[in-house]
């Protein structure tokens, strides 16, 4: 899907009189299909209108996901789906089974759709003050799209700073952040649970509280350490409003209403954190997911107290489940790590602005201090490959650990190794 994109990129470009780098059409294409937003082109100056079309194309089925629109293609020229597809499926949605995989990707296609045709509304009305009809309908749909499915893109070349005193357009765009980026399983919780026909998973229940309590500790620090600073000049509501948009916007979406260059070192520090945390498995967003971060520091609690199980909500989870958690924290951190002294090595730039580059490529966030486009051949690569990883490698690394049976009988004794 990226190679085609790429291709088809490069070439409406090229027929267009505007070409790009052949280069720079596939680190396009690799961050709308891994929906992370970073660009080395101004997408509504630099691409042609075909162009735009198949970006937002390659956002809609990077942010549904590939074994989602892959099984809805299926289901669309009536074919027959395989319980390979649905095991597959089931396996990117993190479902436990292949049972009623089918009718999910019909709820999903729909729910997705519905969802973005309602917010381009508001969207169409804020964009038609300054723009005329045609434009401010294709404006919305593409702002709609990108920011449901946690892309980031936008066809204004400052992102959305025009509307940082605005309060219908941010509060459209973080409402489809949230939904995103909470997960179609936990939408679709949520609808039966209105209706009176199921209770709340553990699951959705993680995610909800864990969301939450990022959204407004983030919103919350962030007011205190940018209020003299990127905020000053702002009232005292538009401020409290930003710092709110910030907080959802680093959940792996990548919009920005004020300039992100502009933050302080805390500031930064604690957007590349909540970039790392990302949104909730089986969404549009990436990062090392809610559900990893809320089991870790559940799990930590629960040892502090001197107690081995850890329980949320009367229910016991599993040890392998914390270990696997554990182990996907520590392959982001490390492959975090790596990208930086990679990228340090190969670009002569702030360490700052090149550590905020990797954590956003990772994370499928999008932000960034306004350093990509000046990156070098090496450096893109290297954050095409952070993207990559960071949307499709580590699950499916971890995917294919979690298949392997252990097949020893022998345990050995037990031995004891000095910590801290």
């Amino acid at each position: 899907m990226i190679l085609i994109g790429a291709l088809l990129l490069w070439g409406f470009n090229y027929l267009g009189d505007m070409p790009i780098s052949p280069l720079d059409a596939l680190f396009t294409s690799t961050s709308a299909v891994c929906v992370t937003g970073l660009a080395v082109v101004d997408t509504g100056r630099d691409l042609v209108f075909s162009s735009q079309a198949i970006l937002l194309l390659l956002i809609q089925l990077g942010g549904l996901g590939v074994m989602t629109a892959a099984t809805f293609t299926l289901f669309l020229l009536r074919r027959p789906i395989g319980i390979r597809q649905r095991l597959l499926f089931a396996g990117g949605m993190g479902l436990e089974g292949p049972s009623g995989a089918v009718r999910l990707v019909a709820r999903i296609v729909k729910m997705t759709l519905v969802i973005e045709c309602l917010a381009a509304v508001p969207l169409f009305f804020v964009f038609s003050e300054t723009m005329s009809a045609m434009d401010s309908l294709w404006c919305s749909i593409f702002h709609s799209v990108s920011a449901f499915c946690n892309a980031g893109f936008s066809l204004f070349s400052d992102s959305l700073e025009g509307y940082a005193t605005g309060w219908l357009l941010p509060a459209v765009v973080m409402f489809l952040i949230v939904l995103g980026g909470i997960g179609f399983i936990v939408l679709w919780e949520l609808g039966e649970w209105f209706r009176g026909r199921k209770r709340l998973s553990i699951h959705t229940r993680l995610v909800l509280v864990v969301t939450v309590s990022l959204v407004f500790f983030g919103a919350a620090v962030l007011a205190l350490t940018e209020w003299d600073g990127l905020l000053r000049g702002l009232s005292v509501p538009m401020k409290i409003w930003n710092a709110l948009f910030a907080s959802v916007t680093s959940r792996t979406a990548g919009f920005n209403t004020l300039p992100t260059v502009g933050l302080s070192s805390l500031g930064a520090f604690l957007i590349m954190i909540l970039m790392m945390i990302g949104a909730s498995p089986g969404s549009t967003g990436g990062g090392m997911k809610t559900t990893t971060f809320g089991l870790l520091v559940s799990s930590a609690f629960f040892n502090t107290r001197g107690n081995s199980n850890l329980v949320l909500w009367h229910r016991s989870v599993p040890q392998k489940l914390v270990l696997r958690a554990m182990m996907l924290a520590f392959l982001y951190v490390a492959t975090v790590l790596f990208g930086i002294l990679l990228l340090n090595l190969v670009e002569d730039m702030s360490f700052r602005s090149l550590a905020f580059e990797v954590v956003s490529a990772m994370g499928t966030v999008g932000l960034s201090m306004g350093v990509t486009a000046d990156l070098s051949p090496a450096g893109k690569w290297i954050l095409i490959l952070l993207m990559f990883w960071g949307r499709v490698g580590i699950l499916t690394f971890l995917f294919s650990l979690a298949n392997i049976e252990e097949s020893s009988k022998v345990s050995y004794a037990e031995t004891s190794i000095p910590i801290g």
